[in-house]
C-alpha cells in the first residue's frame, strides 16, 4: 500500500514538473493536429520611448477686467526671502492715502479697499475699478503687512491715479517684499 501511494505521488510530481516546464510559452494546436510555438511577447515598432502627441502648456491666468471709466493697476511680486511670502489668499491691497499722510503706514481693512486679483504661481496682480487718488499696495505675509519697493529704485510703491489713467492700465512693473 505505501508502495502505492508513493508511486501515485511520484506521478504527480512528475507531472507538475512536466507542465511547469512549457510555463513560458503558449502551445497552439492548428486543425492538422500540428503544434507550434507562439511568443507572447510583441516588440514595439520602434526603438524610441513614445512622447505625448502634443507638448503640454500651462494654461493663462485670465485676470478680471476694469468697468469703463476706471483704472487698472497691474504688476509682479517678488519673493526675495522664501521665509517672508504672501500670504495664499491674493493678499496684495490698495489701500488709499490721504495726501497729508504719506509718511504714515496705511491700515488695512479687508473687505473694504481693493484687493488685487492674482495668479499665484506667478504672483502676477491686477487691482480693477480703481478710482483716482493716492494709494500704496499692501503685502499680508504669513508675519505682517509691508509696503513692497520698487525693483529699480528700492522706494516704496505709492502711486498716484490720475483723471488721465481713466480707461488705462497703469504698469507698475516688479515690486518686491523688503
Amino acid at each position: 500500500m505505501k508502495k502505492q501511494i508513493w508511486m501515485i505521488c511520484f506521478i504527480f510530481f512528475l507531472s507538475i514538473l512536466t507542465g511547469c516546464q512549457s510555463a513560458g510559452e503558449v502551445i497552439a494546436t492548428d486543425q492538422s493536429g500540428a503544434s507550434s510555438t507562439i511568443d507572447p511577447y510583441i516588440p514595439p515598432a520602434s526603438d524610441s520611448y513614445p512622447l505625448p502627441e502634443s507638448t503640454p502648456t500651462r494654461k493663462p491666468y485670465v485676470f478680471k477686467a476694469s468697468e469703463l471709466g476706471t483704472v487698472t493697476i497691474h504688476g509682479e511680486l517678488l519673493a526675495m526671502d522664501p521665509n517672508n511670502l504672501p500670504d495664499p489668499n491674493d493678499a496684495i491691497f490698495l489701500v488709499s492715502i490721504p495726501d497729508d499722510q504719506v509718511t504714515t503706514i496705511p491700515s488695512i481693512v479687508v473687505g473694504e479697499v481693493p484687493q488685487a486679483d492674482v495668479d499665484e504661481r506667478t504672483f502676477e496682480f491686477v487691482f480693477t475699478n480703481i478710482e483716482p487718488g493716492l494709494y500704496a499696495v499692501m503685502v499680508l505675509t504669513l508675519g505682517n503687512a509691508q509696503i513692497p519697493t520698487r525693483t529699480e529704485d528700492g522706494s516704496f510703491v505709492i502711486i498716484r491715479v490720475e483723471e488721465t489713467d481713466r480707461d488705462q492700465t497703469v504698469e507698475l512693473g516688479y515690486i518686491r517684499i523688503p
